[in-house]
């Protein structure tokens, strides 16, 4: 949202939040970091084309992230009728930067009928838990 040319923060939406709850439901190190970050962040939402982008700003006290990896899990969430959307968490100097949102087709991306119950991980070597 634009206020005067300035961009505007807001809560998180439950459609965000669900995104977000599925993008970190797989173990990796850090996560429970990150998740602290989240519960802490506001918002600017983006939507183009093929794309959207949730910019992400931490109210108050945060412990940064450890890790020095930009893209730490990346999501792909498999549609029934069009191809799979992609969701990458950026991480800039320990903190939640951006979470961007495109379909792998880079065809039209609907926000509102984004299905999440087919998704596969990529987690980033650096981080992965080994078992």
């Amino acid at each position: 949202m634009k206020m005067g040319g300035i961009e505007i923060y807001r809560n998180i939406y439950i459609k965000e939040q669900q995104w977000i709850n599925r993008l970190m439901d797989v173990e990796f190190r850090g996560r429970d970091i990150l998740l602290k970050q989240f519960s802490k962040a506001k918002i600017i939402y983006k939507q183009e084309y093929a794309f959207i982008s949730l910019k992400f700003k931490i109210e108050g006290e945060i412990e940064p992230y450890p890790y020095r990896v930009r893209v730490p899990v990346e999501m792909r969430a498999f549609q029934t009728s069009t191809a799979p959307i992609v969701f990458l968490l950026h991480v800039v100097n320990g903190v939640i930067d951006e979470l961007e949102i495109i379909t792998a087709d880079l065809t039209q991306i609907d926000a509102d009928s984004i299905k999440l119950e087919k998704v596969e991980y990529e987690v980033n070597q650096e981080v992965v838990v080994k078992k």
